[in-house]
C-alpha cells in the first residue's frame, strides 16, 4: 500500500510524506480488498480530523499555558526558544496566552465546537447527533474544506449555501440544516470560544422556498443571462450552456450519458428527482461542441456556480442555476406551434395521465429534436444571446 499522506491527517503521520506498508498477500483480489478497507478507515479519519494547523496550535497552547507567564518575567531565566520553535503557529499560541491576542488563523473550529457540544449534551438522542453531524458534513462539503475556523464563516458564504440547498430541498429541510449549524455556533459562544453572538446561520430569508408562488425561481434578466454565459467559471461553462438548452436539472446534467438514437445525438437521463426524470433529450446545435458526457460532481459544480452567481450576478435567492430550466420552459411556452406534451417530456415533467401513455408510450425522438430546436431559437430571440 502506498499513497501520499492526506493533508487533513498529516498530524497523525509526523515526518512522513507517504503512507507505505505491506498488505501481506500475493493475491491481487485480497490486496484490493485490504486497500479499500484501509482507504475507508483513512476517509473516516479525514472526516473527523480537525485542521492539522489547529491540532498543532492546540499542542503549543498546552505548553504556553504552563510557561508563557514565566517567559514574560525577565527575571525568571526562561526564554521563548527553550519551549517553542520559531514558527507562526507556536508564536500565535504563545501570544494568545501571554498577551490575549486572538487575531490569528488558528482559532476555534466548527468541528471542535460540534465535538464539544456532543460531549457536553449527553441527553441528545442518537438521531439528533446523527443529524448534527450530517448537517455539518454537508456544509463543509459545500465550502470545500475539511474544517473551518468559526470566525472565518461569513454571511455571504451561508447565503450561497442556502441557495445551493434551495435547488434540491424545500423550506423545512433548509431551515433544519441552518438551525443545527446555528446551535453549534451558539454552543461555542456560550463556552467563550468566540466573542460574536450573532450567528451567520440565522436571519435568512427562506420565503422563496415555502410552498406557493413565492417558491418559484425567477428568470435572469437579459444582461444577467449574458453575464452568466460569458463570465461563469470555465469548469462549469459547459454545464451552464447545457442547462439553458436542455432545461434539465443540475444533477441530471452532471450524471447523464450521451447516445445516438435514430441518428440523433441525445442526452440520456437515467434517473432524477421524479419518476418522469428518465428521458432522452435531443441536443441542439448550440451545444454540439461541448465535451459530453460531463460526468461531474453536481454538488461541487453547484457550489462553484452559486458562489459565482452571488459574487458577480445577484444575491437574489430566487435566481439560481435552476433559473436556466425556467428559461427553457418559458421559451417553450412562448414558441408558437409547440406541444406542451413534448416540452414537458424534455423538461422531465409528468406527461401521460394513463398507464398506457404514462408508462408504455415512447416519444418520437425526431419530433422532440424539432421541439428543442424551436425552443433554442426562441431562447436566442427572447434574450438576445445568439453570440454568447
Amino acid at each position: 500500500y502506498h499513497r501520499r499522506v492526506p493533508k487533513a491527517v498529516a498530524h497523525l503521520h509526523v515526518g512522513k510524506t507517504h503512507i507505505t506498508f505491506s498488505l501481506n498477500t500475493s493475491c491481487i483480489k485480497t490486496a484490493r480488498l485490504k486497500r479499500d478497507r484501509y482507504n475507508g478507515q483513512l476517509a473516516i479519519q479525514m472526516q473527523s480530523a480537525l485542521s492539522p494547523e489547529r491540532e498543532t496550535f492546540k499542542k503549543h497552547l498546552l505548553v504556553a499555558d504552563e510557561y508563557a507567564e514565566g517567559i514574560k518575567d525577565v527575571n525568571s531565566g526562561l526564554f521563548y526558544d527553550d519551549f517553542f520553535p520559531r514558527n507562526p503557529i507556536a508564536h500565535a499560541a504563545y501570544r494568545q496566552v501571554a498577551y490575549g491576542e486572538m487575531n490569528h488563523p488558528y482559532t476555534y473550529t466548527i468541528k471542535e465546537a460540534l465535538s464539544s457540544l456532543l460531549a457536553r449534551k449527553t441527553s441528545l438522542s442518537d438521531d439528533t447527533k446523527q443529524k448534527l453531524n450530517s448537517s455539518l458534513k454537508r456544509f463543509l462539503t459545500f465550502m470545500g474544506v475539511n474544517d473551518i475556523d468559526l470566525q472565518d464563516i461569513d454571511k455571504k458564504s451561508v447565503v450561497a449555501y442556502v441557495e445551493h440547498l434551495g435547488d434540491e430541498y424545500a423550506h423545512g429541510t433548509i431551515a433544519a440544516h441552518l438551525s443545527r449549524l446555528k446551535s453549534i455556533w451558539t454552543h461555542a459562544f456560550q463556552l467563550g470560544e468566540i466573542s460574536i453572538k450573532q450567528s451567520p446561520f440565522e436571519d435568512h430569508d427562506l420565503s422563496p422556498y415555502k410552498s406557493g408562488a413565492s417558491q418559484r425561481k425567477q428568470l435572469f434578466s437579459t444582461e444577467q443571462l449574458r453575464k452568466v454565459l460569458s463570465d461563469c467559471p470555465d469548469e462549469v461553462k459547459p454545464l451552464v450552456k447545457l442547462g439553458l438548452y436542455t432545461g434539465a436539472r443540475i444533477s441530471e446534467l452532471c450524471n447523464a450519458n450521451v447516445e445516438v438514437v435514430e441518428g440523433i445525438k441525445c442526452l440520456v437521463v437515467q434517473k432524477g428527482k421524479t419518476d418522469s426524470a428518465a428521458r432522452y433529450i435531443p441536443l441542439v446545435k448550440q451545444v454540439a461542441n461541448l465535451p459530453l458526457p460531463l460526468k461531474m460532481d453536481h454538488k461541487a459544480a453547484g457550489r462553484t456556480f452559486s458562489r459565482f452567481k452571488v459574487s458577480h450576478i445577484t444575491d437574489d435567492s430566487t435566481r439560481s442555476f435552476h433559473s436556466l430550466r425556467n428559461h427553457f420552459i418559458t421559451a417553450g411556452q412562448r414558441t408558437e406551434g409547440l406541444s406542451e406534451f413534448d416540452v414537458a417530456y424534455v423538461a422531465g415533467h409528468k406527461t401521460g395521465t394513463t398507464m398506457s401513455f404514462g408508462h408504455y408510450a415512447r416519444h418520437d425522438v425526431k419530433r422532440l429534436k424539432q421541439t428543442v430546436d424551436s425552443v433554442a431559437a426562441q431562447i436566442e430571440k427572447e434574450w438576445d444571446i445568439k453570440n454568447y
